[in-house]
């Protein structure tokens, strides 16, 4: 997968982002495409994007999930939030932090 093109399931129940059209999925693609370019340890994954639950007088937390498969492995990232775009960038940080952490544990424990 070293061209950047990763098999990306994109699960969406969110209104806000059926209205917006395709930016919010653009914008997740972008991300985890290019975090995956020149590398081949990344096989595919999964955003989920969860629509708050309606309770009265309470908040509503959007909630977005990314996991992306590492091999034998896997990455998981969830974030919580009221602004549903401040979420996704969020969690788009978040697994960028771990992949790159992920790869850095392996380079350090895969040299002779």
């Amino acid at each position: 997968m070293d061209k950047g093109n990763l098999p990306i399931e994109f699960n969406n129940e969110i209104d806000e982002v059926i209205k917006s059209g395709n930016e919010y999925y653009t914008l997740s693609m972008d991300r985890l495409n290019k975090l995956a370019e020149g590398f081949t340890d990344i096989s595919g994954g999964v955003v989920n994007l969860k629509q708050p639950a309606k309770v009265p007088h309470v908040q509503s937390l959007y909630e977005v999930t990314v996991t992306l498969n590492m091999g034998t492995d896997h990455i998981t990232t969830t974030e919580k939030g009221e602004q549903f775009h401040s979420t996704l960038v969020g969690v788009l940080d978040a697994v960028e932090r771990q992949v790159q952490e992920h790869r850095a544990h392996l380079k350090t424990t895969c040299l002779p």
